[in-house]
């Protein structure tokens, strides 16, 4: 008897002590709202909420274990959305690879709600006429959510009717892009990148039928061995840290030329750059813009051996502290515009300009030595400096290098017609590339062929006339 009387008080005990559990569980809604954030530590007390812990999207594997989704992807068999469910579905840094067994690309618009990587396949060239991903009518390619590290490498992307939709949509996130290519078709952009964002492209090539900027992004920037077609702006970026732009080419594109959309066109614009900060530029070519480049804000800037052709207004500074070595420059009305600001101007080249070329506004200043300006028919007198006073070796216009311009202006590659030549170059480049074993393997991956592999694309060739202009098709 005293034994079920123990028996009969400890339940008892039990009993209140569950109670008084779950009276507390109950009075404190910061318990229940830690379930729902925590639904895996709630098993015991609120069964209902543990079918969530349960990972129903994977597959079961042996001994009841989950094995996470294949992030080995073959657009010719996947289904609407995959790779943005495999993204949502993994973990932190996950890399994702893509692949076609039939060249048909993935038809979505990727959402990437974490750390990724997203990489094409090494065994095939990469080509805008055989795009990896390809976005729906008016939606982004990608859409990457706020604060991000995102890394897409070897990997052909379009966008044929963007509409209002940019192709990459980010927000403070951290963008790399290597040995891709992007082609757009829209009104908007290709890329843009809102806040304080960190952009990097290498060896990759963007061709923008837009009347926005194929590029705008805010914070830092870094580029080598780029090439970005556009029909009107090539790059608008607002500058808060030190950036570097490496080997860059900006042709325009002649499908709107003539129109009043070309008129305004600018091939590189950096506006708001921060009073502490430098940015370096090295090996720039611009064609076929009015205005070449144009920077503005505080800092420091350096231009080293730019070329400009097929300008109206080569370069236009307000703000910054400029410093313009060896440039060559072909322009039809101003080589280098100082609205405000100090520039620093030696070894230039400038031809062809019917103005100036250099001209200093009141209030700027200008230190120039060893430039040579060529005169059109009229003559040196008739070109102006404005209130600069430094001296400019003038030379008659017929003494001047072979830049461009006048009856032997070169013809400028339309939206189709440059992404069809560097197809063709990229498939020549692929051809001579050295054949190398390589297996690409991930978690829940199966390994790519073995094969020709792309260790490392080359450089992309800057426009020079080769590529014969016309109507759009």
């Amino acid at each position: 008897m005293i034994g079920n009387s123990i028996r009969s008080v400890l339940a008892l005990a039990v009993a209140m002590v569950g109670l008084s559990f779950g009276s507390v569980a109950q009075a404190m809604p910061d318990a229940r709202i830690d379930q729902e954030i925590r639904p895996c530590f709630g098993l015991l007390l609120r069964p209902e909420v543990s079918r969530r812990c349960q990972a129903h999207h994977g597959h079961k594997g042996g001994a009841g274990l989950v094995r996470a989704p294949s992030t080995y992807i073959d657009c010719a068999y996947a289904y609407p959305g995959q790779i943005s469910d495999t993204i949502a579905r993994t973990w932190n840094g996950v890399t994702i690879y893509l692949t076609s067994s039939n060249g048909r690309g993935c038809r979505e618009s990727v959402v990437i709600n974490r750390d990724a990587r997203i990489l094409g396949d090494p065994d095939r060239p990469v080509l805008f006429i055989e795009p990896l991903l390809l976005a729906p009518q008016g939606q982004p390619c990608i859409r990457m959510a706020p604060g991000l590290k995102v890394d897409i490498r070897g990997v052909s992307m379009a966008q044929d009717d963007g509409d209002r939709s940019a192709c990459i949509l980010g927000q403070d996130d951290d963008l790399f892009v290597s040995r891709s290519d992007v082609s757009y078709s829209g009104a908007s952009n290709v890329i843009a990148l809102a806040g304080d964002s960190r952009l990097t492209i290498v060896d990759s090539r963007i061709v923008s039928r837009s009347q926005e900027a194929a590029i705008v992004t805010r914070g830092k920037l870094k580029f080598d061995r780029v090439n970005i077609g556009a029909a009107v702006i090539g790059v608008k970026a607002g500058l808060q840290e030190d950036s570097r732009i490496d080997n860059l080419t900006l042709v325009r594109l002649d499908d709107w030329t003539g129109s009043r959309r070309s008129a305004s066109s600018a091939g590189l614009a950096l506006m708001d750059i921060g009073p502490t900060q430098l940015v370096e530029i090295s090996g720039l070519d611009v064609t076929g813009f009015s205005r070449g480049a144009y920077v503005a804000g505080g800092g420091e800037v350096s231009f080293i051996a730019p070329k400009f052709s097929q300008t109206d207004w080569a370069l236009l500074v307000e703000g910054p502290t400029v410093r313009v070595s060896k440039a060559s420059i072909n322009a039809q009305e101003v080589g280098i515009y100082a609205a405000s600001g100090t520039t620093f101007i030696n070894g230039a080249d400038i031809t062809g300009v019917m103005r100036s070329g250099i001209f200093a506004e009141r209030g700027a200043q200008v230190r120039s030595v060893d430039n040579v300006v060529h005169a059109p028919k009229e003559g040196c007198a008739a070109l102006k400096s404005g209130y600069f006073d430094g001296a400019l070796t003038c030379r008659p216009w017929f003494d001047a290098p072979e830049l461009g311009g006048g009856k032997d202006r070169a013809i400028l590659p339309t939206y189709d017609s440059l992404r069809k030549a560097l197809d063709d170059e990229s498939r020549r480049l692929y051809a001579q590339e050295p054949h190398a074993p390589k297996s690409v393997v991930g978690p829940g991956t199966r390994p790519a062929k073995h094969g020709r592999v792309s260790t490392k694309r080359k450089a992309p060739i800057p426009y020079r006339g080769s590529v014969q202009g016309g109507p759009a098709r």
